[in-house]
């Protein structure tokens, strides 16, 4: 297991309209020596995004096994399973059938996520991940904490309709996380790969 690079301990008073789910918490995690800042502060908007009491960060970078987030019950059920960015196909088939009434999300943070997973489903003739949720987090508003990064940050977070309203230690910042019907996705690409022209030939006459 690799060293953590640093701590982060989160303070956050979080109101999700949504969800009914209005709370204080505080959350430690580390940041692994190859995790882009991006990388951390997408991970706790996800986290705030599916916040539940219970839930917490696994091993994740440090163990490409577990998922990003998960909320498991007292004998170890998984209950929810959250994953950051594209995640590996197997993996998916794996907790899809060992957790089949667990809640299932991915968070996308940059567009170029989803067609690495769309091309990762290439050959799949059924929505075989239709009981995922799949959002994406605009790169934008993970470009505006960095500059503003420090180790025990303070956020004030309100979220209604999917429209996310944070305030980092008195810096405010909008952003609105799209919900991916990631199947559409999926038979677009396919699309556009077949209405994609052959590009010329160059000829060998001079």
């Amino acid at each position: 297991m690799s060293f953590a690079a640093a701590f982060y301990n989160f303070t956050v008073d979080l109101s999700h309209n949504d969800r009914d789910v209005f709370t204080r918490f505080r959350v430690k995690t580390p940041l692994h020596p190859a995790e882009p800042l991006e990388h951390l502060f997408a991970r706790m908007i996800a986290y705030t995004h599916c916040y539940r009491e219970g839930q917490e960060f696994s091993h994740g970078m440090f163990e490409p096994k577990e998922p990003t987030i998960w909320q498991r019950d007292i004998l170890g059920n998984t209950l929810l399973w959250v994953q950051l960015g594209a995640p590996d196909k197997k993996k998916l088939e794996v907790t899809l059938k060992a957790h089949p009434e667990a809640e299932h999300r991915v968070y996308f943070y940059d567009p170029s996520q989803i067609s690495q997973f769309c091309h990762m489903l290439r050959g799949s003739k059924t929505n075989w991940v239709k009981d995922i949720q799949f959002y994406l987090i605009p790169p934008s508003v993970l470009e505006a904490l960095v500059p503003i990064e420090r180790s025990s940050p303070l956020w004030n977070v309100t979220i209604i309709d999917d429209q996310l309203y944070l305030n980092c230690d008195g810096i405010e910042l909008q952003a609105h996380l799209d919900t991916v019907d990631i199947w559409d996705a999926y038979q677009e690409s396919l699309a556009e790969e077949v209405v994609a022209p052959i590009p010329a030939q160059k000829s060998n006459l001079a």
